[in-house]
């Protein structure tokens, strides 16, 4: 090799450590420095104790010491009444069927109010194309990166795969959530804008008595749309006589619930009510296939899934009952309307809830009205293919329905 100029250089960094190297072994020389400064009475202190002095901590014994609970009869909140309770990994094993006996409540298939039907409209291509750029971000372009849930193949339950990472169902769901309401604010201009406010993970619980049993319904949703005025009632309170309820003899409408003796008989409702935007406007409910199971090892069917929106709107519709009228309110003065929205990110499925009573005893008298669509897709495919994204089979009627239920009022 060809000796250069800078080949000649030396390495400081490579000569620095030689030295150290050499030097290791050094022996330090006595000087006899410390017997010295003794026989002059000159104290010696350790450096390490002026830099840090060690302090004399003085135990102070806490007046009163936490214990945690035990979950049986001696716990604070215990009671003897057993409290059937549904919560957000719950679902009723009949499903809709059982939900209308359980609530009272009339169910009008697959449609929606006139009202809601008059305000859908064909939207201009730009809008659908900002949807189309909406899904691509949230299921495609996402960076996020979770460890997915595991893949099951029921002809070979022993058999594990190995475990994905990328984007979860939930994830995906609330930023489409999310972003498609920011289009429909951007439409929609500043009159109905400023009437609405958007808050997120919502919590609603209350205590109502059917027949002999206590129930409780402690919900969530993820999003929700609060508006200064309520919604318009939809139909009379004595509408729908030809409906009738149906039979699930021999099961109870009870059926599945939960049973609990430590608990509380108490209404929460997430909005003050002196705030301007008391009033619920539409709920937003993602489905997660990882939480929402049913007792058995059956899985959660299209209907069960439903009755999980009818739900969670009547205890939206009830809590903002309760805090306008008072908590012993029973017949309303005026409905309470709400509208649902529930989604797993791909498939959604639109209803409206009107609750006329919180008299849920029997079924004769004033019945609740629970009006639903059927169960629509948003695109059929959205995912990478050799390497290029792709977005197959989407469907305009979701975006319409979306804009009709943020315009109505």
């Amino acid at each position: 090799m060809k000796l250069t100029q800078v080949l000649r250089k030396y390495h400081l960094g490579r000569l620095t450590r030689k030295v150290w190297y050499n030097q290791r072994d050094r022996k330090i020389t006595a000087n006899n420095l410390e017997s010295r400064l003794s026989t002059l009475n000159i104290k010696i202190i350790d450096p390490i104790d002026l830099i840090r002095p060690k302090k004399d901590f003085v135990r102070i014994e806490p007046e009163y010491i936490y214990k945690r609970p035990k979950f049986d009869n001696t716990h604070p909140d215990w009671k003897d009444k057993v409290c059937l309770s549904y919560k957000d990994h719950n679902v009723l094993q009949q499903g809709l069927s059982q939900a209308q006996l359980l609530l009272k409540t009339i169910h009008i298939e697959n449609e929606l109010p006139q009202q809601i039907k008059e305000k859908e409209m064909d939207l201009s291509n730009n809008i659908h194309h900002l949807v189309k750029r909406t899904i691509y971000t949230s299921n495609i372009f996402d960076a996020h990166q979770e460890l997915l849930p595991k893949r099951k193949d029921p002809d070979r339950p022993a058999w594990n795969f190995p475990r994905d990472y990328g984007v979860t169902d939930l994830r995906k769901t609330h930023n489409l959530f999310k972003k498609l309401l920011q289009i429909c604010e951007c439409v929609c201009g500043p009159e109905i804008v400023r009437t609405r406010s958007i808050f997120h993970n919502g919590i609603i619980k209350i205590s109502i008595e059917k027949e002999s049993h206590l129930l409780q319904f402690e919900l969530t949703f993820d999003l929700a749309i609060v508006s200064t005025k309520p919604l318009t009632k939809i139909e009379d309170q004595n509408a729908h006589t030809e409906l009738d309820f149906p039979n699930i003899y021999p099961f109870y409408p009870t059926l599945s619930l939960e049973k609990m003796n430590i608990y509380r008989t108490e209404d929460l409702y997430p909005i003050e009510g002196i705030s301007p935007w008391s009033n619920i406007h539409t709920i937003f409910i993602s489905h997660n296939a990882e939480e929402v199971k049913n007792l058995t090892e059956l899985p959660v069917i299209e209907d069960q899934i439903h009755a999980r929106s009818m739900i969670k709107s009547f205890t939206a519709a009830a809590a903002n009952a309760r805090q306008k009228y008072g908590p012993d309110v029973k017949h309303l003065p005026e409905p309470i309307i709400v509208q649902c929205i529930e989604s797993n990110g791909k498939n959604f499925h639109f209803s409206v809830f009107q609750l006329n009573t919180l008299d849920i005893n029997k079924i004769e008298g004033i019945r609740n009205f629970w009006w639903s669509s059927p169960t629509l897709q948003l695109y059929e495919k959205a995912c990478y293919e050799v390497g290029k994204p792709i977005l197959t089979g989407y469907n305009p009627e979701v975006v319409k329905k979306l804009f009709a239920f943020y315009k109505n009022i």
